[in-house]
């Protein structure tokens, strides 16, 4: 009709203005591409649209004028446009940003529900074996495409999974499982999800669980599936990381959502909150884009907000301070005598200071650099000298962060991003390849033979090809390391003991130097089968000055072993926590040097060689390993695999226990006289299936033989050693199975042991299976006579078993068994034994299983239970406290600490790999902090174990009665998390003389985060342990701590903030710890530490703080009889802060120290004002005046003197 609307002044806000005067002139204009024939020297910057949006949400893809005015196309970046958007978002409460620095991939996959029936009701509408699966990643531009693998939870995830369920292009997959059959109590199964980029590459998660049941519990209220699916957002369970990312992250973070409406950005829906918050993050790759945040009804009316960024490949943060001290001092009676290490305490002028600087940048190309480095305050002739050297602050980072303030109530964590125990730190990287020097970790395990495991300080080099294997391996890597660690490597290994509460042999270890991993060996060979490496405070929390661990969850004496006849009466493969870390014998400084390298190549998928050494020197004492690997692999079944090596040294330090650190029973030096010697092991696989394309079953082949004195991380012998063996698992029918294993272990001049069971089982009338099988040992100890222990046991035993299975094909199943001796010689002792157990499902996510019997051995007994924990479970232990942790996205691990291992005919070809996490890499949820609450979550969840028979030591033969329980409850609401457990443990030890000794230990732990409003949180800990042995109380060990901590920290008035703590510490170490002079640790020592922090803004300009601290500690020199001496300490501090004008400050402050018990006060004030000289650069100068008075010595001196302060930043 010629009428329409006119421009506003506004259009992004206010849109188009109606008129009934207007005329409208359209005019279209549009670009047609040019050939440019010579692209020589011509750089070209591509605009990058994100994933093509869905109309309405479509860009503008032509420019429009009206009435011949040009209409601004949104996606233009203009000034007037941005500034326009950016009103509108702050309007609408959504915060823009971008960080080109930081890239953290994050890829997970959350199942609903989280356990399904095995098949459909076909009588019913709903599908009642339908899961649901949701992908979650903030990486989609580099992927291609998304499956999900699900596979039996005794499978290897390198195996062919039961089923590969492709994902949508919205991240989203279905699947009905539609089984035949189902096992009581549960089916347990396993999935991930695996994403592939353009070039093959294919990054995946860690597997969770999945239960199939035969009768799903009806749910309570009005379930959403969609909703439950938003559990894992936000949260990464990243495994294996190939595909190669490189450019910038953008994040959005809103509220006040009007409800009915929906959140894009980058033509992603974005979940909302029932409160209206939402956050979302996207890793986009290097270049121009145009990002979009839609904020849209179902209609698709709303805003769009769009925000052109150059994400470029040179971007750098920074932030340094130089701060520089000019003053004259005068000291009065004796300073110099009082206080000799400090040299302004002299008269004279001095010249101080301190600089320090850390950045993070791009290079250009892919290269990245980031580097620190702080000199620390001192006089300035002195500050760079020995800038490469290990700094003497060091000592401090060993003290817990729970000794600090626990909260500063403002959500915060802190990541240590440069590492060093020095002044210094560079590291440099390129795609995965990087060189640095500072703190690292070496973990060098492709050759079990030849293992190096430290955590140092210097040089470390590594490289890698992005080019992989099908399996998803690099297919080259290269390691290199050098440094000066002035400490040496410790090794404890400390079986399992049914609790979570372990003493490490030394105290006072090197901060972050610790590697942990929990090891699964063989009953009778000790060879290591599987292995879970451990993530700090994820699964455990360190005292590095204590020498202690405390593991989120118990860690059991054994696991199943697969075999029917028990062995002992607590049967099954042994458990260790092993613990590799750095110490320092002695005060004095060591002159040590250590270096190494690595090198792996895959030749093709088939065919992998590697070769591995290390030097370390220690004193006047060198130790040498080098090692070589060949692999020859058909499948993941199928494959040899060769390793040598050889060592030349002294020895190394290692200490064994089986109580949890209090008794250590084995020498703490291995070696002692330098020796050469060698080891080498040869591994096989066969999968039936890879000779016979419908077969199933493997067999495996084993031998290994190394001399006395070898000198691998994870074989140390004594002796010459040799072991061979192998296992059949060979399904003959759809009814009848085979399983055998057989072992032979010698050792020169020592015990020799053979063992061999074989075991059948049947199914018949589908509810029922039988099963039989017979087993063979004997023991042979060759040592001189005089060296066999007064417990060992000598000669043959036969026995046989017979067991009967019933399956209820629902919620329990339930077995009985009775086992006999057909034959023995020697000292061995008959093994009969009788009884029963099963298993019963209590609801769809937990399940309780136990055997109760009895026998020659005695009585024993095993209760356990089994939850799924998922992204919904709030809580488990060990995570409120929140000062300088990472882990607050606890939901990113979660499970048993004995499930998830790698084990050695499964995952053989990376036992031991490595967990990527270093300093401050521990995964962290996208949503912490932010308030944003998708899906609701688990508000309790419990464990609990029981264990009681017998174990017998299998070089020494001595028994060991133990009785173990534990309980564990997790309780979460949106104001009060809770925490707590309780275990308890009864050990009667057979000693060398067979004499007994019997402990008894008790651990309580309970954690409490309270949080009434958002202005202010309470975080609380007890952590209660008491060993009492029967041996006297020299061999007691116990400790208490209790912290809690206060912040009040408003928002939205922040005039008044405040920080309180409290402290209880106690501590009596186990007797056999040792401490850095290496005596016994025998010190007891308790302390009280209260401190409360204030700060209060008077008026704009003047703002009073203060401070004051209490402490007091005792120590007692006698472990027996108690006689503390106390030491009482009270710090007082008040600030004030005058806020002069625009560009000058001016502060007073004084302080206090007072010293009771030595009768000392020291007292001192300064005063200063400060000019800003623009924006990096303040002038200050000042004086101050002090004074120490010693009423026992009747020393004091005075200080005082003026000082000019230079402070530049930037």
């Amino acid at each position: 009709e010629g009428r329409g609307y006119v421009q506003s002044d506004d259009v992004v806000n206010a849109g188009f203005i109606e008129s009934n005067t207007s005329r409208v002139e359209v005019q279209v204009i549009y670009d047609e591409l040019f050939p440019l024939d010579d692209y020589e020297g011509v750089e070209i910057t591509r605009l990058n649209r994100e994933v093509e949006p869905a109309n309405p949400f479509g860009l503008n893809l032509m420019r429009i004028t009206v009435d011949g005015k040009p209409l601004d196309d949104p996606g233009k970046s203009i000034a007037d446009v941005q500034r326009c958007t950016d009103v509108a978002l702050d309007q609408a409460k959504i915060q823009f940003k971008h960080d080109g620095l930081s890239i953290k991939p994050r890829l997970n996959v959350t199942a609903w529900p989280r356990s399904v029936r095995y098949r459909d009701v076909v009588d019913t509408e709903l599908l009642e074996d339908l899961v649901r699966f949701r992908l979650y990643t903030n990486y989609h531009s580099f992927i291609e495409r998304a499956e999900v693998r699900v596979f039996d939870e005794q499978q290897s995830i390198n195996d062919t999974p039961l089923v590969v369920i492709e994902m949508g292009s919205d991240g989203m997959a279905r699947w009905q499982l539609g089984q035949a059959t189902f096992s009581a109590p549960v089916d347990q199964l396993k999935y991930l999800v695996r994403v592939y980029d353009q070039g093959g590459h294919f990054d995946e998660t860690d597997p969770q669980p999945l239960w199939v049941v035969d009768e799903q519990e009806p749910l309570s209220g009005q379930v959403d599936p969609e909703q439950e699916l938003l559990a894992g957002y936000g949260e990464t369970r990243l495994a294996r990381q190939n595909i190669p990312i490189r450019g910038g992250t953008v994040s959005a973070q809103g509220s006040s959502i009007p409800e009915g409406h929906d959140v894009w950005m980058a033509g992603l829906k974005v979940p909302v909150d029932n409160n209206g918050r939402f956050i979302v993050e996207e890793i986009l790759p290097d270049g121009a884009h145009t990002v979009e945040v839609a904020v849209l009804d179902k209609d698709g009316n709303g805003e769009l907000f769009l925000r052109d960024l150059q994400l470029k490949k040179s971007d750098w943060f920074y932030v340094g301070i130089a701060d520089v001290t000019l003053s004259e001092n005068k000291t009065k009676d004796n300073g110099k005598l009082l206080a000799p290490d400090n040299e302004n305490y002299t008269d004279g002028t001095n010249l101080d200071g301190r600089f320090a600087f850390y950045t993070k940048g791009q290079l250009g190309d892919g290269w990245e650099l980031k580097a620190s480095a702080d000199t620390q305050e001192g006089p300035i002739e002195d500050i760079f000298s020995n800038f490469m050297d290990k700094s003497p602050e060091a000592l401090f980072r060993r003290i817990d962060p729970k000794y600090h303030y626990p909260t500063f109530g403002d959500d915060s964590t802190v990541t240590e991003d440069a590492p060093t125990d020095g002044k210094f730190y560079l590291r440099v990287d390129k795609e995965k390849n990087y060189g640095l020097w500072g703190n690292f970790d070496i973990a060098y395990a492709e050759n079990e033979m030849a293992q190096v495991n430290r955590g140092l300080y210097g040089a470390n080099l590594h490289y890698q090809t992005l080019d992989t294997t099908s399996f998803g391996e690099e297919r080259f890597v290269a390691d290199g390391f050098a440094a000066d660690p002035g400490t040496v490597a410790g090794l404890d290994e400390l079986q399992g003991t049914g609790g979570s509460l372990y003493y490490l042999r030394h105290q006072d270890i090197l901060a972050g130097s610790e590697r942990l991993q929990v090891e699964i060996r063989d009953k009778d060979t000790n060879i290591v089968l599987g292995v879970k490496n451990l993530t700090p405070s994820l699964d455990y929390t360190i005292d590095y000055l204590q020498g202690r661990v405390l593991l989120t969850q118990p860690l059991e004496t054994t696991v199943d072993d697969g075999l029917l006849v028990r062995s002992d009466t607590l049967s099954g493969n042994p458990v260790f926590l092993v613990s590799r870390y750095e110490f320092t014998p002695g005060v004095k400084d060591l002159d040590t040097m250590s270096a190494g390298g690595q090198m792996q190549y895959w030749v093709n998928d088939h065919l992998k060689v590697g070769v591995t050494a290390s030097h370390a020197k220690e004193e006047d004492e060198d130790n040498d390993l080098y090692g070589t690997n060949v692999t020859i692999r058909k499948s993941e079944e199928t494959w040899v695999k060769l390793e040598a090596g050889y060592s030349e040294g002294v020895g190394a330090f290692i200490s064994e226990s089986n109580d949890g650190g209090y008794d250590f029973n084995s020498p703490m030096f291995v070696g002692g006289q330098k020796t050469d010697a060698s080891a080498y092991r040869v591994d096989t696989s066969l999968g039936v299936k890879d000779l016979i394309e419908s077969g199933r079953g493997r067999f495996t082949l084993y031998y290994l033989d190394a001399e006395a004195g070898y000198m691998g991380a994870g074989l140390i012998p004594a002796r010459d050693i040799t072991k061979y063996g192998g296992t059949a698992t060979l399904p003959v029918s759809s009814w009848l199975s085979l399983n055998f294993k057989g072992d032979r272990n010698e050792e020169q001049d020592g015990l020799e042991t053979t063992t061999a069971e074989i075991d059948f089982r049947a199914k018949f009338l589908s509810r029922w299976t039988l099963s039989t099988g017979v087993r063979y040992d004997t023991r042979d100890d060759n040592s001189p006579k005089v060296q066999v222990p007064l417990t060992q046991k000598e000669g043959d035993r036969t026995d046989v078993v017979l067991q009967l299975e019933f399956d209820s094909l629902s919620r329990w199943t339930a077995y009985s068994f009775a086992q006999g001796t057909l034959q023995t010689t020697g000292n061995r002792e008959d093994n009969f034994r009788a009884g029963v157990g099963g298993s019963y499902r209590l609801t769809d996510r937990f399940n309780v299983n136990g055997e109760l019997s009895e026998g020659d051995h005695g009585a024993a007994g095993r209760v356990g239970t089994e939850y799924i924990y998922s992204d919904r479970t709030t809580l488990y232990l060990n995570y409120a406290l929140e000062n300088e942790r990472t882990d607050n996205g606890v939901r990113a691990r979660k499970g048993n600490l004995i499930s998830g291992f790698r084990t050695r005919y499964s995952d053989s070809l990376s036992m031991y790999a490595e967990e990527r996490y270093t300093y401050g890499e521990i995964p962290t949820g996208l949503m912490h902090s932010t308030g944003v609450d998708l899906a609701p979550n688990d508000r309790l969840n419990l464990g609990g174990n029981l264990d009681f028979g017998t174990l017998r030591e299998y070089q020494t033969g001595a028994e060991l009665k133990r009785t173990a329980a534990s309980i564990r409850v997790g309780y979460g609401f949106d104001k009060l998390m809770l925490a707590s457990a309780i275990e308890y443990r009864v050990d009667d030890a057979e000693q060398s003389d067979t004499s007994t000794s019997t402990r008894t230990t008790w651990l309580v732990k309970l954690d409490l985060k309270y949080q009434a409003f958002e202005d202010w949180r309470l975080i609380s800990r007890l952590n209660y342990a008491y060993s009492d042995s029967s041996e006297g109380n020299y061999y007691n060990a116990e400790f208490t701590e209790v912290v809690l901590g206060y912040a009040y920290r408003p928002v939205k008035n922040d005039r008044l903030n405040a920080l309180a703590k409290y402290t209880y510490f106690y501590n009596l170490p186990a007797d056999q710890q040792v401490s850095t002079l290496d005596s016994g640790a025998g010190v007891m020592q308790r302390s009280h530490i209260a401190s409360i922090d204030v700060t209060y803004d008077l008026s704009q300009r003047w703002t009073i703080g203060g401070k004051y601290a209490y402490r007091l500690g005792e120590v007692s020199l006698d472990r027996e009889n108690a006689d503390y001496f106390d030491s009482n300490a009270h710090l007082g501090i008040v600030r004030l802060d005058w806020h002069v004008m625009r560009h000058w400050d001016a502060m007073i402050e004084g302080r206090i120290l007072d010293l009771p018990d030595a009768e000392d006060r020291k007292k001192g004030t300064v005063m200063a004002i400060y000019r800003h000289i623009g924006e990096n650069i303040k002038l200050g100068v000042g004086y101050s005046f002090s004074s120490f008075s010693d009423d026992l010595t009747d020393y004091d001196y005075d200080h005082q003197g003026f000082f000019i302060n230079l402070i530049g930043k930037i």
